[in-house]
């Protein structure tokens, strides 16, 4: 595990001893929740495409880079959260650089978003290598989404995949867990279940070639219901 997270794990609450969330098919969540973003009511642009420039709002969700509470530290060339959310936890709604680009991506064949890393959106290596955020106006007990991890191989000698975070805080800005993901080159789809009421997600990485994120999937009603 690199240095990064590290410092993501230690200045966040410990989980709860049991773990709420079980990792299923992402059809298997994709069939239950109406809640969709998938980035296709954006212009469809060729790669660097548009920068958004801050936080934006989806039915039921609000989409940014970290959570009230957190700043956004640089390990290299990503970006790291930094911190506790603090309760009621939400997106911070002035985040200190434009969250993500949308641009059209072949792998998905359709729209995806590339978190903007410490480079900036005018760099390559500033898209892709960024933090998400996500707050449900809702506690949700379902979210999926896609993933690409990838990198230019003109060469043929690529470096692996790096490691995607997933971290899962309850109402009250508890951490109920931290997913680690070791996806492979290409495009990966993932979906969770959780017993307990879901408020709010991060993701962070450490993928040399910078990730996209699409079809992220959640419910549109309480977990309660």
């Amino acid at each position: 595990m690199k240095p990064a997270a590290i410092i993501v794990f230690c200045l966040c609450a410990s989980p709860a001893t049991a773990n709420p969330i079980t990792q299923v098919p992402y059809d298997q969540v994709a069939r239950t929740t109406s809640g969709l973003i998938d980035f296709e009511s954006f212009p469809v642009l060729p790669e660097p495409g548009q920068v958004i420039s801050s936080t934006f709002q989806t039915p039921g969700a609000l989409v940014g880079s970290a959570l009230v509470g957190q700043t956004l530290g640089t390990k290299d060339t990503f970006a790291v959260l930094v911190g506790q959310p603090t309760s009621p936890i939400r997106v911070e709604p002035t985040p200190p650089r434009p969250p993500i680009a949308i641009a059209f991506h072949a792998g998905f064949g359709s729209n995806a978003a590339f978190p903007i890393g410490p480079n900036g959106f005018a760099q390559r290596s500033g898209r892709g290598e960024g933090t998400l955020a996500i707050n449900f106006d809702a506690p949700i007990p379902s979210f999926a989404l896609r993933l690409h991890l990838d990198y230019d191989d003109p060469l043929g000698s690529r470096p692996s995949p790096g490691s995607v975070w997933l971290h899962f805080y309850g109402v009250d800005a508890t951490l109920l867990h931290v997913e680690h993901l070791t996806p492979a080159h290409g495009v990966h789809s993932f979906g969770f279940l959780s017993t307990a009421p879901i408020s709010a997600i991060t993701l962070s990485h450490q993928d040399p070639g910078g990730i996209a994120i699409d079809d992220i999937r959640y419910s549109l009603d309480s977990h309660t219901n």
